[in-house]
């Protein structure tokens, strides 16, 4: 009551249940970043840069690149999206972009134009650091 003082989370940063989210109606012109997850049911032209997850929700459009550590996209992304961790796409998602990520889900019904790479892992490095894409790529240019 009178001799310890509760420790304000606010002045020190956002705390690790933080989110942000962008509502339905929202439209916002120019680059966004957050340090916690964010959810996004607006519109954004322009990049989102998220060091945790993003979820694009059902009525979203997004104009713009994405990097962030995991994205769930329901709604409608033009852009390239960098994933660290998981790329998600349900059967309402539609991008069209470049996907970059090291784990892909594309449910039935998604629309995806675009390319994907697969970032190497290390589970699929053998004993030389060779990824085994590197090594298919090689493969390729051997049989040319």
């Amino acid at each position: 009551m009178f001799g310890a003082k509760k420790e304000n989370n606010l002045s020190k940063g956002a705390s690790s249940s933080a989110h942000n989210s962008l509502v339905f109606g929202t439209v916002i012109t120019g680059n966004l970043t957050s340090k916690t997850d964010i959810r996004i049911d607006g519109k954004l032209e322009g990049n989102l840069q998220s060091e945790a997850k993003v979820v694009i929700g059902k009525n979203a459009l997004i104009i713009g690149d994405i990097i962030c550590q995991s994205i769930l996209i329901e709604g409608k992304i033009e852009g390239n999206i960098t994933a660290k961790g998981s790329l998600h796409i349900q059967s309402a998602g539609i991008v069209f972009g470049e996907l970059r990520t090291n784990k892909l889900i594309i449910e039935d019904g998604a629309v995806f134009d675009g390319v994907s790479i697969m970032n190497k892992t290390s589970s699929t490095q053998n004993r030389n650091g060779q990824g085994e894409s590197s090594r298919a790529k090689q493969n390729v240019q051997k049989a040319s």
